[in-house]
C-alpha cells in the first residue's frame, strides 16, 4: 500500500467496537481484526444482506431457466452471455476504480443492481418473463458486476490498516458464503410457497442495505490517483499499466491460473445444481436449496481455515487444495444421496474458499495500490470468466454423456493442471 492509502486508512479507522471493554470482544478481533475498523463493519454489514437476497435470486434464476428449457447448456449458457460485456468494460472499469472515488463509484453501481432487480422481479411476478428476457437482463447485470466486484475488492484497502488487510479479504469472501448459507436455504422454501417472482423481488430490496452503509461510511472521497500523488495517464496507457504490473509477477499469474482452471472447473458443481438435484439426486426446489447450503456451510468453515494460515504456508496451502478440490469434485460427481452429497458440497466448499481467498489476498497484499483497480478488474474477468466457461463447457457436454461424468472430466483437467503447476512454478507453493 503506497504512504497516502496508508495514512488514509490511518485516518478513518474508527474506535474498538468494545467501546472500553476489550475483553468481551477479544475472541471476535483475534479471529478477525478487519472489523476494529468501523468502516469495514458497516460495509462488510451491508453486503451480507444484499448477497443474502442475491443468492436467492441466483437459485430462482437458475430454477426458472431450468423450468423453461429443461436444458443443462442454457443453465450454462446465460451464464455465459452476462459474460460478454465483462470484458471490454472491465478494462474500462478498472480505469474508472483507480480515478473515481471508489465509495461513490459503488454507490452508483448498487443503485443499477437494485433497479436490475426489480425489473427482473416485476416480470417474473407478472408471468411476462421470457427466455430472451432472462438473456437481456443477465447481459445488463453482468455489465454492472464488472465494474462492481473489482470496485468492492479495491475499496477494502481504504477501509483497514495494511496489516488487517488479508483480514479484510477473508472476511470479504466469509460475506458471500455466510450469505450463501442462508440464501440457499432460503430460496428453496421461498419459491416452493410464494414462487419465483416474489422470490426475485426479495432480492430487490435487500440492495437498500449496502446503499445505507456506503452513505454511514466516514470516508474522504478521493481516488487512488489523487491519494498516490500521480497523474492520470491516457486510457490506453493505464490499462497496459495494468496489464504489466501483473506481467512483472509471473508467480502472482500462476497462482491466478490455479484459482482460474481448478476452480473454474470445480464451480459447475454449484452452477449444475438444479439439473444435479433433479436429475441425479432426484429431489425438488427445498432439497437444491438444501444443497446449496451445504456447500456454503462448507465455504463458511473454510473462513476459519484461511484465518488459521495466516501469513505463513499460504502458498503451500494453496497447492494443497488445488489438489484436493478436484478429487472432492470426482467423487462428488458419482453420489445418488442427498445426504452423502451434502457432505461432500460442504468440503468443496471449503476447498474453493481457501483456493479463492488465498489467491485474492496474494494479489492484494503484493499489488500497489495505484494500479490495484485495473488489477482487480483483470482478476475479475478471469475469476467469472473461468466459472462461466467451466459452466458452459461442463453443461454442454453433460447434455452429451450425462453430467456426472462431465463433472469428473472437469474433475481430472483440474487435477492434471495443478500438478503442472506444481512442477513448472515451483514458486507458487513457496509463497508466504
Amino acid at each position: 500500500m503506497s504512504n497516502g492509502a496508508g495514512e488514509q486508512a490511518s485516518r478513518t479507522k474508527a474506535p474498538p467496537l468494545y467501546g472500553g471493554r476489550p475483553e468481551r470482544w477479544a475472541w471476535l478481533f483475534g479471529w478477525a481484526p478487519a472489523l476494529h475498523s468501523r468502516n469495514f463493519r458497516l460495509f462488510w454489514l451491508g453486503q451480507l444482506v444484499s448477497v443474502i437476497g442475491t443468492s436467492v435470486q441466483v437459485v430462482a434464476e437458475g430454477w426458472l431457466i431450468y423450468s423453461l428449457t429443461g436444458s443443462t447448456l442454457w443453465l450454462g449458457m446465460v451464464g455465459f452471455l452476462a459474460l460478454l460485456p465483462v470484458i471490454p468494460i472491465s478494462f474500462a472499469g478498472g480505469v474508472l476504480i483507480d480515478r473515481v472515488p471508489r465509495r461513490k463509484l459503488l454507490m452508483a453501481t448498487q443503485t443499477l443492481l437494485l433497479l436490475q432487480a426489480l425489473t427482473f422481479g416485476l416480470l417474473a411476478v407478472t408471468g411476462a418473463i421470457r427466455l430472451w428476457q432472462i438473456v437481456a437482463l443477465y447481459f445488463a447485470f453482468g455489465a454492472i458486476l464488472a465494474v462492481d466486484h473489482p470496485a468492492r475488492r479495491a475499496f477494502l484497502v481504504e477501509l483497514v490498516e495494511e496489516n488487517e488487510l488479508a483480514n479484510a479479504v477473508a472476511l470479504n469472501a466469509t460475506v458471500f458464503n455466510m450469505s450463501s448459507l442462508i440464501g440457499y436455504a432460503l430460496a428453496g422454501v421461498m419459491i416452493a410457497a410464494l414462487g419465483v417472482g416474489t422470490t426475485m423481488m426479495f432480492n430487490a430490496t435487500t440492495y437498500l442495505a449496502p446503499l445505507a452503509a456506503l452513505l454511514l461510511i466516514r470516508l474522504a472521497d478521493v481516488s487512488a490517483e489523487q491519494s498516490a500523488g500521480g497523474q492520470s495517464a491516457r486510457f490506453r496507457v493505464a490499462v497496459w499499466e495494468g496489464l504489466a504490473a501483473l506481467w512483472r509477477r509471473p508467480d502472482i499469474l500462476g497462482v491466478i491460473s490455479l484459482m482460474a482452471v481448478v476452480g473454474g472447473l470445480a464451480y459447475p458443481v454449484f452452477g449444475m445444481m438444479p439439473a444435479f438435484a433433479e436429475d441425479v439426486v432426484g429431489t425438488g426446489s427445498v432439497g437444491l436449496g438444501i444443497l446449496l447450503s451445504a456447500g456454503a456451510f462448507g465455504s463458511v468453515m473454510g473462513t476459519a481455515v484461511v484465518a488459521r494460515t495466516g501469513v505463513q504456508h499460504r502458498g503451500r496451502t494453496l497447492t494443497l487444495v488445488s489438489l484436493a478440490l478436484p478429487l472432492l469434485v470426482g467423487g462428488f460427481a458419482f453420489t445418488k444421496s442427498l445426504w452423502a452429497a451434502c457432505a461432500l458440497l460442504a468440503l468443496i466448499g471449503l476447498a474453493l474458499l481457501v483456493l479463492q481467498s488465498l489467491t485474492i489476498t496474494l494479489v492484494q497484499v503484493h499489488i500497489d495500490n495505484r494500479v490495484r483497480g485495473r488489477v482487480m478488474s483483470l482478476y475479475s474477468q478471469l475469476h467469472a470468466g473461468s466459472d462461466t466457461i467451466g459452466n458452459v463447457m461442463i453443461g454442454g457436454i453433460a447434455g452429451y454423456i450425462g453430467l456426472p461424468v462431465a463433472l469428473a472430466l472437469g474433475a481430472a483437467a483440474a487435477l492434471v493442471y495443478a500438478i503442472g503447476l506444481r512442477a513448472v512454478l515451483p514458486a507458487v507453493s513457496r509463497f508466504e
